[in-house]
Formats: structure tokens, sequence, C-alpha cells
């Protein structure tokens, strides 16, 4: 990808990044030098150069002609990285509120509804994203290992330190080779096994196969995590491959809040804390 090309993705117009790239290459110039090296449109030349020039990418020195100069490519890209920046906040507050928006809107019609994220990498943002916003309650269980109960550590820290209730359990079969347990990692997630009198078979997620085209039950490394009793996201990972991966946000009234009661029933009954 040519500098030209960075210099568009990073927002830029083809015109700005092309003047930009000429000036650098020829050091101080007039716009009709500029519009000839660049082959950038005479009457595009001037805005071309105006614009950076305004954002601090620029330098400008009066006469005739007038000159111009880049700053250097330190203070363009941070020039850019700093509006970049700006503009993706602005973006994100546009886009949360029209979130929240739709939120209520489909809250106060009491509608069920299931999106599925697919992909290890998006499934790991989402639980992430989901954890961040929790208001009140966390319930999280994984089997073993509990790669997504552990990627998400931080984000359950945080919402403990927030003063969320926070519970987040990692199912361990009686014939499971387990290894190691960091000390660290207990004080977060609770190890349980199923106890030895007790042929328990937890499968926590209702949700037809066709949804994420496999299994339907927790197996592998899948979890469940159900926030403020509201929300659920279920986890489908078998552990073969990233791509297969996919995690599905479960909204329906009065569903998630059903479905930890019941787990949590099944942990205190047929499990033991390891």
């Amino acid at each position: 990808m040519s500098s030209i090309e960075h210099l568009v993705q990073l927002g830029l117009n083809k015109n700005e990044a092309k003047a930009l790239d000429a000036l650098t290459v020829l050091g101080p110039s007039g716009a009709s030098d500029v519009h000839r090296h660049a082959g950038i449109p005479r009457n595009k030349a001037y805005e071309a150069l105006e614009r950076p020039a305004n954002r601090g990418m620029v330098e400008v020195q009066s006469g005739h002609p007038t000159l111009y100069r880049a700053s250097g490519p330190e203070a363009i890209i941070g020039a850019l990285v700093e509006s970049y920046g700006n503009e993706a906040k602005e973006a994100l507050k546009a886009l949360e509120e029209k979130r929240a928006e739709l939120r209520e809107e489909n809250e106060s019609g009491g509608s069920a509804s299931a999106w599925v994220v697919r992909g290890e990498l998006g499934v790991r943002r989402r639980l992430a994203q989901l954890l961040y916003h929790a208001e009140s309650d966390i319930f999280a269980i994984g089997g073993y290992p509990p790669k997504y109960l552990l990627s998400a550590k931080t984000a359950l820290k945080a919402a403990a330190k927030r003063g969320i209730r926070t519970r987040a359990v990692c199912m361990i079969r009686p014939t499971e080779d387990y290894g190691e347990i960091s000390p660290d990692d207990s004080t977060i997630i609770e190890f349980r096994t199923v106890k030895a009198t007790s042929t328990l078979k937890l499968k926590i997620q209702p949700f037809d196969e066709k949804l994420v085209g496999g299994s339907a039950g927790m197996s592998g490394v899948g979890a469940m995590v159900v926030i403020d009793e509201e929300v659920a996201f279920d986890i489908v990972d078998d552990g073969t491959h990233p791509k297969k991966a996919a995690g599905i946000v479960f909204r329906a009234p009065g569903i998630p809040r059903i479905q930890k009661a019941t787990v949590e029933r099944i942990l205190s009954l047929y499990t033991r804390r390891l």
C-alpha cells in the first residue's frame, strides 16, 4: 500500500493525500508545482493544500506565489490520529445513542431476539462489551479449559470493582485432566466438578442448531453468560477452529433470568467446588 493510500485510510481525501505526498518529495512549493507533480486538477490544488494547512499538517508562507511545505511526517500523522480518534469518539457516542433508543423500543415491545456473532475474535469482543455494560449482575459458566472466562478476566474484575454481583464458574468433568489451576484464576473463576454420585449433563443453550451451524449444547470450551438477568450470551466453540466459534446474544422477557436460576440450582445440588 502506498503512502497516499495510507493517508486516505486515515481520513484525507485523495487530492489532499497526493498534495502532502508531493510536498514531502518537492519541499516548499507553490500550488502550481503541486498540481503538476501530483496530477491534481488545477482548480483543486489550492483546496487540497489549504485544508491540510488548516489542520496543522502544512505550513504556509505568503508571497507571490504562496509557498507550502509539509509540517513533517510525525506532525502529519499526529494530526490525523488525533482527528481520527475524535471522530471515532463522536461516532461511538452517536451509535450508542441510537442503540439505546432501539433497546428502549425493543424492551417496551417485549419481543424476543437472537443475534449471532461469528468467529472467536468477534465473540471475545462481544463478551467483553456485554460485561463492561453490565449494571447489576453477571453470571457466567463455561467448560474446561475456561478460554472465554479467562479472556474476560479484566472485564470481570472491573465489574466486581463497580459493585456488580459477579460469579464465573468453570465446569470440570471428574475424569478430566485439568492440571494446575492458577491461584489468581481461582480468585476470579469458581472451579467446580460434578459429584461422584451424579450423572449430570449440563445442556444450557436453548437454541436451534441452525443458528450457529453446530451443536446447541455447551461443548468444548463454550460458555453461557447472563447479564443483568435480561440478556444471555451463549458461546458455542468445540475448540477445532477459531472461525467456527459463535456467540448468540439472546433477549427474551424472563428467559435469561430463568436460565440463570436453573443453572445455579443445578450447580448447588449436583456439583462441588474444587
